[in-house]
């Protein structure tokens, strides 16, 4: 594997994010105009990601090799999704010969609220119906994490809310905070949760990407938790008249083989 290294100061950087439903391509650098794409991935992204970055692209009369890196947003998030991009992005930088980085999604929402917001700032992103991806932060001075990333049912979540209100101001960021306002409010009444907080904003992006380690190799996603399909797998495969037993050789030899 090769070494990770910093991003060379020139050039633009381009940033591809599939892990929410929104589709958003970026372009560009910190403090300087930035273009974004976004398009609605559902059902569809492997589709449209590819177009998209191409106009993004030929807009800014920018050709793939004159870009600096290539950022890929690597989870936690859709599973369609982080595959399509990653699968994109490592496309795209093997024919440009731009470099790769990857980026976790929790912190840059963190990073886009703690521009606003002091105390505790706690991510929540939906990971489907009552479950969460969840990750605490301090956002007194430099941003820090208080614990990794999890994957929670909904009632866990919202303990963990009314925990980070008990030591001060706390503010609530990222889709799930949103889908699920009213059961963490009652957690929490005091909290604030940012009517823009869902999507972190594309400068802080940038600056993430900018700071981050640059390499040929591929990015490894981030899951936190088992897709839906291996968990429905025997139920799944049952209609296909696969024993149970089959069904889990044939998985386990389809990721040996990835």
């Amino acid at each position: 594997m090769a070494k990770a290294r910093p991003l060379p100061a020139e050039g633009p950087l381009l940033v591809v994010s599939g892990v929410s439903p929104r589709l958003t391509v970026l372009l560009g650098l910190p403090g300087q105009d930035v273009l974004v794409r976004e398009n609605t991935g559902t059902g569809h992204s492997a589709a449209v990601l590819a177009p998209m970055i191409a106009d993004m692209l030929t807009a800014a009369g920018i050709a793939p090799a004159d870009l600096a890196g290539i950022a890929c947003v690597r989870g936690p998030g859709s599973f369609t999704g982080i595959r399509v991009a990653l699968a994109t992005v490592l496309g795209l930088s093997m024919g440009s010969g731009a470099p790769m980085a990857g980026l976790d999604y929790l912190p840059l929402l963190a990073a886009s609220a703690a521009r606003h917001a002091t105390g505790a700032v706690i991510v929540i992103t939906h990971a489907r119906s009552g479950q969460v991806y969840l990750q605490s932060f301090l956002a007194d001075g430099e941003l820090a994490p208080m614990g990794p990333p999890e994957s929670l049912f909904l009632e866990t979540a919202a303990a963990r809310v009314a925990e980070g209100a008990a030591v001060g101001p706390l503010t609530l960021v990222g889709d799930g905070a949103a889908r699920y306002r009213a059961a963490l409010l009652e957690a929490a009444p005091m909290a604030a949760i940012p009517e823009d907080g869902d999507r972190p904003d594309p400068d802080t992006v940038l600056a993430a990407a900018r700071q981050a380690d640059y390499g040929p190799d591929q990015v490894e996603p981030l899951y936190l938790r088992p897709c839906d399909a291996e968990e429905n797998l025997v139920a799944l495969t049952a209609v296909r008249g696969l024993s149970p037993e089959t069904a889990r050789t044939m998985f386990h030899d389809a990721v040996t083989r990835e």
